[in-house]
């Protein structure tokens, strides 16, 4: 991980699925390269505050948080177990470096050491129970 690890959004790419897969693998937001298309055409990443600068994070934004980072925190806290609000909060308090750091020990696998995917409940290397992603109920009938 590095400081282009960390998307404008505040996702860490390196945790991504498209970043992780072997076949058609995504480069990353801040990359120049091969990107899924919603990444090609994201809102988020290509907003007009950024005044064309895709690499501006949003928490530099006079309005962050808007309502698209509070839809994207939300569904990401909901269905993966991640805040990107916090990531921000966490790359304010500790910096970028700091913080890429606690984050490359939180995501290595405890078992392989290979990074875990934020999107996937178990390690896509070796199977182990991936602790941050969110235990989800089943449907009550």
């Amino acid at each position: 991980m590095n400081s282009r690890s960390i998307a404008p959004c505040g996702i860490i790419c390196d945790i991504c699925s498209g970043f992780q897969r072997e076949k058609n693998k995504c480069v990353g937001c801040n990359n120049e390269g091969n990107k899924p298309n919603h990444c090609n055409i994201c809102s988020i990443r290509f907003c007009s505050e950024k005044n064309g600068n895709t690499y501006k994070l949003c928490s530099e934004c006079r309005k962050y948080p808007c309502r698209k980072i509070k839809d994207l925190d939300k569904r990401y806290k909901l269905k993966y177990g991640e805040s990107i609000i916090e990531n921000f909060e966490h790359i304010n308090e500790l910096g970028k470096k700091m913080f890429l750091e606690n984050q490359l020990v939180k995501w290595t696998c405890p078992v392989c050491g290979k990074l875990l995917c934020v999107h996937k409940k178990n390690c896509l290397v070796c199977g182990v129970t991936n602790n941050h992603f969110p235990i989800q109920e089943k449907n009550k009938q």
